[in-house]
């Protein structure tokens, strides 16, 4: 268990308890009706509200919750239930991994490595319920990968040895216990796995940058809380269909988060570790939308800086971003915000169910929501305060890193189709069977992947494991996304480099080439997946193998 004095620096306790009491009252049963054009309901903590921005953000460093954990031989990482005051004054029931090294205990640490060394790490399960941990975007032999099938009973232990073989990058690992991954992950149990490389210190050299203080990783998460403070999770059939949403916005655990800044670069590796959300990520001045450079993405630094003005990240993606907070005066604010968007964009097209007169099933779904703040609602996530400092600027250097491409002549097409029967959502029309292979693959062969989302009402991020993915083309986008596709063949900026995971939008398709060149012994079985992590449960989820 935390001790008490780390769990109330973790939350930033001290700006807006007054918040609580009677004026904290819940409101999660009133339905918004803010995109069919009615008021938005203010509420405490409300990430509409500008004003609400008055809690500090948490900046993970040193041992504690969030500590960084420098691996510097075997770990015994324990999953146990804690509390943890989320909301100021407020404990609320929460799951950790908690584990110690030199004397050091530690939290859902953030976990970091070296390109090419050895991880060894031991998994305790001391829940009540069966566990597994999944490393998200390592390439891994197949038994360390946290398949649903490797998931330990209560008291049992999971053994972790692999080398990291993966370039510098921003991973992270989470629970992936089939039929609890969404309640697990959604009280706690994720954090980052950062691999360091040349590459990387290049980058940081270059911007001056220190972990911690201006290399910053920020996880963005949505939560309800009950009336008590209390983290909620009831999704009933709306929410498994559409996703658990919360109306109450963290970074780095903390709501309505303000971080001081001075006139200068800084670095932020950002994950999407909500269920469901989808983000439209922009930092903004007043009503001016500011220029931010995008640096990396799931598998690590791209080739080039590419600057941009927004992006969406879905949910298990990462951005890694630049922002220059000098593109503000001292006493300005630069909000990070989620702006307006159309999560069923497409959906006309890509068809609805028969009866609705045109009203498809992502919109009638949505609408059915408990969360006050509906998907593609406009919020914001992070102030961002510019103080005073000396003003320091970093020319961007021409490359960061090289990307070769994926060599895909000769490579086989396969055709990958999210659909819907029986109220679920297929892959492929298959819903999940822990011990039935979808289709194999040959190790050493490359193949061009169809993703294609032709009759749903609502975008999904598919994640593969064991393996990243180049992403070839973008085929009948949505005109929001399409707007922002200009990098070559519809792709966007959060399609640039190696990726674990894409969205792929109603009516469209995404083509993604694989290699499964790998030096494990035997045949590996990997899972492919909805990162909407009630549709994975759900059994939005096949089984492939990697044939030796």
């Amino acid at each position: 268990m935390m001790r008490r004095r780390q769990l109330f620096q973790f939350a930033g306790v001290a700006a807006v308890a007054a918040a609580g009491g009677a004026a904290w009252m819940y409101y999660g049963s009133g339905r918004s009706t803010a995109l069919a054009g009615g008021p938005f309901r203010h509420y405490p903590f409300d990430p509409v509200a500008a004003e609400n921005f008055q809690q500090k953000l948490f900046i993970p460093v040193g041992e504690g919750p969030f500590g960084v954990l420098d691996l510097a031989g075997p770990l015994k990482i324990r999953a146990t239930a804690a509390s943890f005051p989320l909301l100021p004054g407020r404990e609320s029931p929460f799951l950790l991994y908690q584990t110690e090294q030199a004397g050091k205990a530690y939290q859902n640490p953030i976990l970091r490595i070296e390109s090419g060394a050895r991880f060894t790490a031991s998994l305790e399960n001391g829940l009540a319920e069966s566990t597994i941990i999944h490393w998200h975007g390592l390439h891994v032999p197949a038994a360390m990968d946290g398949h649903p099938a490797s998931v330990i009973a209560p008291g049992g232990r999971y053994d972790y040895d692999f080398t990291v073989r993966d370039r510098g990058g921003t991973y992270w690992y989470h629970t992936h216990a089939h039929n609890l991954t969404a309640k697990q992950a959604y009280y706690g149990l994720a954090s980052f796995f950062l691999v360091d490389d040349d590459d990387q210190r290049r980058v940081n050299k270059a911007f001056d940058l220190q972990l911690g203080v201006t290399d910053l990783p920020l996880v963005i998460q949505d939560k309800q809380f009950d009336a008590q403070g209390k983290l909620l999770y009831q999704p009933g059939v709306h929410e498994a269909m559409m996703g658990w949403l919360g109306d109450i916005v963290l970074a780095n655990l903390t709501p309505n988060a303000v971080q001081a800044v001075t006139p200068r670069t800084y670095r932020l590796r950002l994950l999407n570790g909500s269920n469901a959300r989808i983000y439209r990520l922009a930092f903004v001045k007043g009503s001016t939308p500011l220029d931010f450079t995008v640096i990396g993405t799931d598998g690590g630094l791209i080739e080039r800086p590419e600057t941009v003005s927004e992006a969406f990240l879905a949910p298990g993606e990462r951005l890694d971003v630049l922002l220059d907070a000098g593109q503000a005066q001292v006493g300005e604010d630069i909000f990070l915000k989620s702006l307006t968007f159309d999560a069923m964009e497409n959906e006309g097209s890509a068809g609805g169910m028969p009866g609705m007169g045109g009203m498809g099933m992502g919109r009638m779904m949505a609408g059915m929501s408990s969360s006050r703040l509906p998907l593609g609602h406009e919020f914001n996530v992070l102030k961002l305060s510019v103080t005073a400092g000396e003003r320091v600027v970093a020319k961007l250097p021409t490359t960061l890193s090289q990307v070769k491409p994926i060599p895909t002549e000769g490579a086989a097409q396969r055709k990958i189709e999210l659909s819907m029967g029986q109220m679920r959502f297929l892959i492929n029309g298959r819903t999940f069977k822990m011990d039935e292979i979808a289709f194999d693959v040959k190790r050493g062969a490359v193949e061009i992947w169809n993703i294609s989302n032709p009759t749903l009402g609502i975008p999904h991020p598919m994640h593969i494991h064991g393996f990243s993915f180049q992403v070839l083309e973008r085929i009948g986008s949505p005109p929001q996304l399409a707007a922002t596709a200009r990098f070559g063949k519809g792709r966007t900026v959060s399609d640039l480099g190696w990726k674990d995971t894409v969205l792929v939008w109603p009516g469209e398709t995404v083509r993604v080439a694989i290699n499964f060149t790998h030096d494990f012994p035997g045949d590996q079985t990997y899972v492919f997946h909805c990162h909407n992590l009630e549709h994975a449960d759900a059994g939005m989820m096949i089984n492939f193998r990697v044939q030796a």
